[in-house]
């Protein structure tokens, strides 16, 4: 009779099944490396060149602030905006409150009574600390070397010359001078710099869309955009950057073949939430927090309504009668 030889499978009768398990580890590999990449390319390198930065930033930005004892430039408007936070007494101005609040927040924390005017040219007294007031300020400008750095790394620019983009923003005169002083744009700079870096963070990671990295820019965006917005409303032009650049990554991944609806309206919902929900709620925030704080008559009553007026303390509107009688 015949031998029948009985079948062996061999290595060769599976390539398949082992090159598919190979793509999935390598796919779990990637996604993995990934989602620990928080931050741009932290190697030694960019760690040292970010620390040579701050530094540098700290070194012109603090270096011998408290020389003028004066009263400088915008210091007369924003100084006094701060100090109506200390009283509790309304005022009315056209910028959203944020930055105010922080600079009324650095004079809270030096213990200023809120009695000095803070009239242009007028010497400070002794018993106000102008010096801790500029330092919180000049403290929002020096991040800002490191967040170009940062930002031109996403960019796909080389350390060295992500490094001289930093140094430029760190020596720029102007940028320099306007963080040393108690006004509003040192605050203003550093949230626009923050919604530079996180569209710069959303442009690198672009195609690994609903990962954790990915999720961490798009929310750090939209806090960045509340911020700017509730500092100043120049901050209008870093939202329609974003903005401008989410229409346009959405018009293009709508032509991708491989594109499915749900997935398509996912990314939908996930820029709304961030880029529109998130931003709108904490502007809101800053207002409730801003009329919570002034509860005081103040000059700035007669812009508001007689309702809104009525329920401020030591208004005059209380004294008049409820009813009005025929004749008065």
């Amino acid at each position: 009779g015949k031998v029948r030889r009985r079948h062996v499978e061999t290595a060769a009768a599976k390539p398949a099944e082992s090159e598919s398990l190979f793509k999935d580890e390598a796919d779990n590999a990637a996604r993995k490396k990934t989602d620990q990449a928080h931050l741009p390319n932290l190697n030694q390198q960019n760690m040292w060149n970010i620390v040579a930065l701050v530094v540098l930033s700290a070194i012109t930005r603090f270096y011998r602030i408290g020389r003028s004892n004066r009263v400088v430039w915008d210091e007369a408007h924003f100084g006094k905006f701060g100090a109506h936070y200390v009283n509790g007494t309304f005022y009315h101005d056209v910028h959203p409150p944020l930055a105010k609040m922080l600079v009324g927040l650095s004079e809270i924390l030096t213990g200023f009574d809120g009695s000095f005017t803070f009239s242009s040219g007028q010497r400070y007294p002794e018993n106000v600390n102008y010096v801790f007031m500029r330092v919180f300020n000049a403290s929002f400008g020096v991040p800002l070397a490191a967040m170009a750095y940062c930002t031109l790394l996403n960019l796909g620019c080389r350390p060295n010359t992500a490094l001289l983009g930093g140094l430029l923003v760190c020596m720029d005169n102007a940028l320099c001078t306007i963080s040393r002083f108690i006004l509003l744009d040192a605050m203003l700079l550093c949230f626009t710099g923050m919604s530079a870096l996180g569209l710069s963070g959303l442009f690198k990671h672009r195609k690994q869309p609903f990962t954790r990295v990915w999720w961490m820019w798009l929310a750090g965006t939209g806090v960045a955009l509340g911020l700017v917005a509730s500092a100043k409303w120049v901050g209008a032009f870093s939202v329609a950057l974003v903005g401008i650049y989410t229409a346009y990554e959405l018009y293009d991944g709508l032509g991708l073949p491989e594109m499915r609806l749900h997935t398509y309206l996912l990314h939908w919902i996930a820029r709304i939430i961030a880029l529109i929900v998130v931003p709108v709620s904490i502007y809101m925030l800053c207002f409730q927090i801003h009329f919570a704080l002034l509860y005081k008559s103040g000059p700035g009553d007669s812009e508001m309504d007689s309702l809104f007026q009525a329920n401020l303390q030591g208004t005059g509107l209380k004294g008049q009668p409820l009813d009005i009688a025929y004749g008065s």
